[in-house]
């Protein structure tokens, strides 16, 4: 009995330290290099609310309604849904469906200096379909698009963390903008 006790703690142990040696951490807050973020997206943006609830959440950088007043500026250049036909029964009717969500997005600093070029990110995921479950079959596109803003965030949430931002970037002591003539700091 007390050799299954110790053996428990012992697996325990173990794993745990395997799991801290690779380097596993819970997705927590983001450490952003800047302190004030303005977010330019298309209206009603699904990503752009989690995005901003996301940011928000961290109370360390604080999202602007002014382009001005932003360190940094994320903007999306093209943000699309699509869905496509994949395969069909030997009816000729749709069995799967693609589901595609891409954007295209930039990451420059107030003064106009670009931190990320424009970089697109591409999502899929595969539905099946059957005519006779079409209601519970438009509940999975929806939550299946949902689940793809999701996914699409937390990468732009990934990759705003990695910008680097050097001293020239942010605004002088007097209040005007630094020269920037360094090159792209990025992922």
């Amino acid at each position: 009995m007390k050799f299954n006790h110790l053996h428990r703690w012992i697996v325990i142990f173990a794993t745990a330290v395997l799991v801290a040696a690779c380097g596993f951490h819970l997705r927590g807050n983001y450490d952003f290099p800047f302190t004030s973020l303005y977010i330019d997206f298309p209206a009603g943006s699904q990503t752009a609310s989690i995005l901003r609830r996301q940011i928000t959440a961290t109370n360390l950088t604080k999202i602007v309604n002014n382009p001005q007043e932003a360190e940094v500026i994320l903007s999306a250049i093209a943000e699309r849904k699509k869905k496509e036909e994949l395969t069909y029964n030997i009816q000729g009717r749709v069995r799967e469906y693609s589901l595609y969500y891409n954007l295209e997005y930039m990451v420059k600093t107030s003064q106009g200096k670009m931190l990320i070029e424009p970089t697109k990110i591409s999502l899929r995921r595969t539905m099946t379909y059957d005519d006779s479950e079409a209601l519970s079959k438009e509940n999975e596109e929806i939550l299946l698009y949902k689940d793809m803003q999701q996914d699409m965030a937390q990468r732009l949430l990934r990759r705003l963390a990695t910008i680097k931002l050097t001293a020239e970037d942010r605004d002088t002591d007097d209040g005007q903008p630094a020269a920037t003539e360094s090159g792209n700091t990025f992922e």
